[in-house]
Formats: C-alpha cells, structure tokens, sequence
C-alpha cells in the first residue's frame, strides 16, 4: 500500500473506531493538591511559556498527526489556524510521504501559510535519519514548511505490528547525533504511544536533543490502529492487538524523564485529554503537554470551530487548575513538583526509581527526585 493510503487509512481508524489503551491510561492516578487559599486571582495565572525561541499563549502543542494526503491537508489548515489563534505550538504529521510525492508538500506546508507566529515542529521517523540520506531528510521536511524545529519520532512498535513496516533501528542514536550537530534546527525526539524510559531519555539528551516528548502508552496505541488493518484472514492478524498493553505509561514516563535528565525540554503527551490532564504532566516535570486524538476527533465532529472551542476548554482547564493548585505560572507548578502518586504509577516509580524517589529536593531548577541511580 502506498504512503498516502496508509496515511488516510490511519485517519479514518483515528475517526471511527476506538484505538486508545484505556487500560495504560494512569493519569487518573496522578493527583494535584488543592489549595484552598491560593493567595491570588484567576486572572494572575499566566501561562505564557517560551518553547523554540518563541513565547506561547499556554504550555501545549498540538501533536502532529497528519499529512500526506489530499484530505489532511483541510485537517492541517484548520489545526494551524487554531494554534495562530490561541498562540500554541502545532506539529505536522509525518513528512514521508512528502519526501516520496512532492506533490503532497502542500498538505504539510498549510502549517506555516496558517500559523506564521507560533513554534511549528516538523516530522520524520527514525528509520529515515540514518544513511546516506538522513541529513538531507531531516533538512528537507524542516524547510519545506519553514520549522522551527524537527520531530524524529520513534515508532518501534508500529513499524514491529505495521503490515508494510521497516523496523531498522540499527544506528538510529549516532544519528541523532549527527543531527544535533548538523541539522541546523533544534531536534524534539518523540514517541508515537508507547513511552520513553529514564534510561533512554538521558541517551538521547547526551545525544544533543532539544526536547523529549514522551508520546507515553494511554492514549492512541498503534498496535490497536496497525491490527484494525490486518486482512481478518492474515496469519498474523490477532499478533498486534497482543501488544495493546505493551508500553510506559505517561505519567511514569514524564517522571522518569524528567528524574533522569537536566538540559532538555520535556513534553509530556500520551492519553492527555484535557487541560487537567496537563497540568497533572506539568506537576510530574514536563515543560509542556501535547495532545493529538481529541483535536483530530473534534475536527470530524464540527470543523474549526467545534476545533476552536475544543482548544479554548483545553487552556480553560489548565489556568483554572493551576488557579486551584496555589501556582501562578506552569514553571511554579512544574518546580514545586506537587504531584501525589498513587496506585499503579506509585508502584512502577518506586521500582524503578527506588523507594525515595517521590522525595523533591528543594532548590532544583527541575524536579528531581531522590533516586539511586548515579
């Protein structure tokens, strides 16, 4: 199947069938501490962030998510015109199928001729960032839409259970590498569903990256979108939906993430669906939150504007909770790491992290919790 099909077959599994792994979803278990005496008004809260060298109305992005055919290209148009509006960052879906069909640039490049003010995150997978050709790839797909910065998104899982996958991995961090010193525009390595541990963040940030968006397991799971593909009679057809519990969920990711790392900026998405839920990643550590699935859907429900007021609830949501946690800003509620841990995240922290790890060290420009790993 080519590029573009898969790309409007992935769209429509996003639109009409449930592909989120409710199961891994832990941010139900992440609590914020209400104060009761905030010391403030609501309208003391500013959210203003700086993220790429440019300042956003609220700490979000809006999760890049499609391209590569005709029929994104409205869906691109109507996101970017919502990320100018309400000053947040936006990515674009990603830009393979740009590099195969130049033709289908446009559908990428509505980003720009729609958000001109704000951080626009360009999109290549891993796969394609090794070789011959792997710089010119990522120099490409950042200037054919003028970004601000390149997302190399790391999509192990889906290339594994994906009927035309290439999992070739081989390489990929001396990569990063490579284009941390090359490429010419900041590098944001991101996940697609599935997390990034401690462990790999704190590779990936001696790599040279930018930012970290942990695209943590909760959310859209691409072995549920890969396994809906499957012809019923294939060999392999019930071999994805084995893996739909496979991955680190967000909360636990965003916290090791950002326990293990110093320099880079950290994105906390995966499963986030309302300005609450991002908050609750801002508390664990993340700079800021993203979201995809919930923009997308309500797109299909009611254009820009169903869009729109999708977008408004969001930052609604996220000033009203930092109202309630005592934080005028995003950067006060991400110091004072205020999270409580409960349950399951509580248990998968603990460990990894060992039993002291929900201990916040005072005076740290990020949390940093009190762990045993050197």
């Amino acid at each position: 199947m080519s590029t573009p099909s898969r790309k409007l077959d992935h769209l429509l599994i996003a639109r009409d069938r449930e592909v989120e792994a409710l199961r891994l979803n832990w941010l139900p278990q992440i609590h914020i501490p209400h104060e009761a005496l905030p010391e403030m008004d609501l309208d003391q809260v500013n959210l203003e962030t700086d993220f790429l060298g440019r300042t956003v109305a609220a700490p979000l992005i809006i999760e890049g998510m499609t391209g590569g055919h005709e029929a994104a290209e409205r869906i691109n148009r109507a996101l970017a015109s919502v990320a100018e509006e309400f000053r947040v960052a936006i990515g674009v879906g990603s830009q393979r199928a740009a590099l195969e069909h130049p033709e289908l640039i446009g559908t990428y490049r509505v980003g720009r001729e729609e958000a001109p003010d704000v951080p626009l995150i360009a999109n290549i997978g891993a796969t394609h960032i090794t070789g011959e050709r792997g710089l010119r790839n990522v120099q490409e797909v950042a200037s054919m839409i003028e970004a601000d910065a390149v997302a190399i998104h790391l999509n192990a899982l889906q290339e594994v259970v994906q009927p035309e996958g290439d999992p070739t991995y081989a390489g990929v961090l001396a990569a990063l590498r490579d284009l941390a010193r090359e490429a010419g525009v900041p590098i944001v390595v991101k996940e697609t569903g599935t997390g990034i541990s401690g462990e790999t963040a704190r590779a990936i940030e001696r790599a040279g990256a930018y930012a970290i968006d942990v695209g943590g397991a909760g959310g859209t799971h691409w072995a549920i979108v890969e396994g809906l593909r499957y012809p019923q009679d294939h060999i392999l057809a019930p071999s994805p939906f084995r893996f739909t519990t496979w991955g680190i969920p967000t909360p636990v990711s965003v916290a090791e993430v950002s326990s293990l790392t110093s320099r880079v900026k950290v994105i906390g998405s995966g499963g986030v669906r309302s300005g609450v839920d991002a908050a609750k990643v801002i508390a664990l550590g993340a700079h800021m939150a993203g979201a995809a699935l919930p923009f997308l859907r309500a797109f299909y429900r009611g254009g820009r504007d169903s869009l729109r007021d999708a977008m408004e609830r969001f930052i609604s949501e996220l000033r009203w909770a930092l109202f309630l946690a005592g934080c005028r800003t995003p950067a006060e509620l991400r110091l004072r790491g205020r999270a409580v841990v409960t349950g399951e995240p509580l248990q998968w922290l603990q460990q990894r992290l060992g039993p002291g790890w929900q201990v916040y060290k005072p005076g740290m420009k990020s949390p940093r919790w009190l762990v045993g790993w050197g």
